[in-house]
């Protein structure tokens, strides 16, 4: 009986057969050549065009690969393996398209992969980085909380970033640990969790993660230099300074590295090697504005006002709060132009100490023939009502008049070309209520000696924590100025308010620092107390330039690292002539600060 016969192999099936034999041992340009002649000889071979796909996606060819699998599905709309390697393709090729800076593109490409996998954890973690890179973090949230479904440390760090990036601190501190536990060798986790910390305020924990950071990889360059910022909030300069200076020297442009630097130098009081630090850093990213804003406030501490208020106009890009806080977008800003016949409306853009300092300069507008609207804070609106050159005042919130053109009030220095030497100007330059001056003249009639005012605590800004530990470093504590208070032929008032007046019941001075406060409704009562005062004695706080602007005597109580206003080792300020400045010797020293005052106060 003759046998069946053997059954014939077919050309096409093996080449197909020696293709992918190449493909799995890794000669991949060999298998190419196979699978590319049998495409050319049968274009809607489906087996073909797949095999083709894969191999595109292990070369990194992606464009080529979404081609090939696109076409298989389109003849084998079933076919499962092909969706699943075009979600990869597309992932590759969004991952190229973000490289080379096509961000829509690279969009597009994970969009599509997810209309073929709405669950898929790779293309949401994609998406969601992406969306984190370009500024959209709340969708960036949901796309990676929704990664999650295929739980992954890095999964979690990317969620944690996200969370950062919104202010969402304690969630991303929760989803950072989260990725901690699920994988410790995750430094990048480890780090982020650091800045978590740090913006939460918690500065001691914030540390020790960026050291332990800094244990695993000690090359981690990030994570240096937060140790160091951290540092330099805790008042640790020598510590920060020395760590920047180990990355520089590993670096010497590092950008960040430098403007840290920076800004602990002039902590330090060494300006000069600031500018330094800081010029350089903006020669080499002369488009970041947080390092233009921080060469601004050297420069202004030098006196450099010139520079100094130009490089000031960045701190609506490199402040987030400020940002936020600008007012009237949709209308004209004034940019310098002409003035005559229009209405310029200035506002207020930050503290009332802000505001009581810049005020002067709506004169100096107003001589330029505009009619000047100034928009304030409500416990300033009446008071500011006095400054020279203002034709009306509105208080935030109230129904504004037309106007032409705005400015913010702290803009004013720059457009005007204010220097030091044209600050010389009228003082006092706010006046307070003359028949309020006069009822509290009678009332204050009863009280013998001279009669000081003190301020001792300026107002916390505790949703920032680098602010917060400034506004602790410029306060005094109370049982460090009641020595004054037991000084002979001198009556003491409070002009504290809130919850700092209350320390004065807590401490059992109510019989020698008498408090008026509650009686205050808004600044124009303080000023017209203020009037009655022989001297104020203060913090750096609004009611120092208060008294300043009213043209009182006041002593300023300054730190060591004294704000860019005070300038540098000067026992006065050219904007407040009868202000005369106490400056810390050394960081924390109000001791000695306090005891020259008493000296000072016993010799007059």
């Amino acid at each position: 009986m003759a046998s069946a016969a053997a059954p014939q192999i077919s050309d096409r099936d093996r080449n197909l057969a020696l293709a992918i034999e190449h493909h799995m041992a890794g000669r991949l340009d060999a298998a190419e050549k196979l699978y590319h002649s049998l495409h050319v000889q049968n274009s809607r071979d489906g087996e073909v065009l797949f095999l083709l796909g894969v191999l595109c996606c292990d070369l990194g060819l992606f464009d080529s690969a979404c081609h090939f699998l696109y076409a298989t599905i389109d003849l084998q709309p079933a076919h499962t393996e092909a969706k699943d390697q075009l979600i990869i393709a597309l992932n590759g090729q969004a991952e190229l398209q973000e490289e080379a800076g096509q961000i829509v593109e690279a969009e597009q490409s994970l969009r599509r992969a997810l209309s073929l996998a709405p669950n898929d954890a790779r293309t949401l973690r994609s998406l969601g980085r992406l969306m984190l890179a370009t500024g959209h973090a709340a969708a960036a949230e949901e796309y990676l909380w929704n990664s999650l479904t295929q739980a992954s440390g890095i999964g979690f760090n990317w969620l944690g970033l996200a969370q950062l990036q919104q202010g969402k601190f304690a969630a991303a501190t929760q989803s950072l640990r989260q990725a901690l536990a699920m994988d410790p060798e995750l430094n990048q986790a480890r780090h982020n969790l650091g800045l978590a910390l740090l913006y939460q305020g918690q500065l001691a924990e914030a540390m020790h993660t960026f050291e332990q950071a800094l244990a695993r990889d000690p090359g981690y360059t990030s994570a240096r230099i937060n140790l160091a910022n951290t540092l330099r909030i805790l008042g640790r300069h020598l510590e920060a300074r020395r760590h920047l200076e180990q990355v520089l020297e590993q670096q010497p442009d590092s950008i960040e590295a430098l403007n840290n630097l920076g800004t602990v130098l002039q902590d330090q009081g060494s300006a000069q090697e600031a500018l330094t630090c800081l010029g350089r850093a903006v020669e080499l990213a002369p488009n970041q504005a947080e390092i233009r804003w921080n060469l601004a406030l050297t420069q202004l501490l030098l006196g450099d006002y010139k520079r100094g208020w130009a490089n000031f106009e960045s701190r609506w890009e490199a402040c987030t709060s400020l940002r936020s806080a600008y007012r009237h977008p949709q209308a004209a800003a004034w940019r310098g132009e002409t003035l005559q016949g229009k209405q310029l409306l200035l506002w207020a853009e930050r503290g009332f100490g802000d505001s009581l300092q810049f005020i002067r300069f709506a004169q100096q507008a107003a001589k330029l023939r505009a009619e000047i609207i100034v928009e304030a804070q409500p416990e300033l609106a009446e008071l500011l009502r006095s400054a020279p050159g203002v034709s009306q005042v509105v208080a935030r919130g109230e129904e504004l008049p037309p106007y032409d053109l705005h400015c913010p009030l702290m803009s004013l220095p720059h457009l005007l070309g204010i220097e030091i030497k044209d600050l010389s100007g009228e003082i006092p330059y706010l006046s307070a209520d003359p028949i309020r001056t006069e009822q509290w003249a009678e009332r204050l009639a009863n009280f013998s000696g001279q009669k000081i005012g003190l301020a001792w605590v300026g107002s916390s800004r505790r949703q920032n924590p680098e602010l917060a530990v400034i506004d602790a470093r410029r306060s005094i504590p109370l049982q460090l100025i009641a020595p004054l208070l037991f000084i002979d032929g001198i009556s003491f008032f409070s002009l504290q308010k809130g919850e700092a007046a209350a320390e004065i019941g807590a401490a059992g001075l109510t019989d020698t620092l008498h408090d008026f406060s509650a009686e205050w409704q808004d600044f124009s009562d303080t000023a017209a107390f203020i009037m009655n005062l022989d001297l104020v004695i203060g913090v750096d706080t609004a009611v120092a330039h208060l008294a300043g602007a009213l043209g009182k005597p006041v002593w300023l109580l300054n730190r060591h690292d004294g704000c860019w206003r005070w300038l540098l080792e000067r026992p006065d300020s050219p904007f407040y002539p009868t202000l005369r400045q106490f400056r810390q010797e050394s960081a924390g020293d109000w001791k000695s600060v306090i005891e020259e005052v008493m000296h000072e106060l016993a010799i007059t």
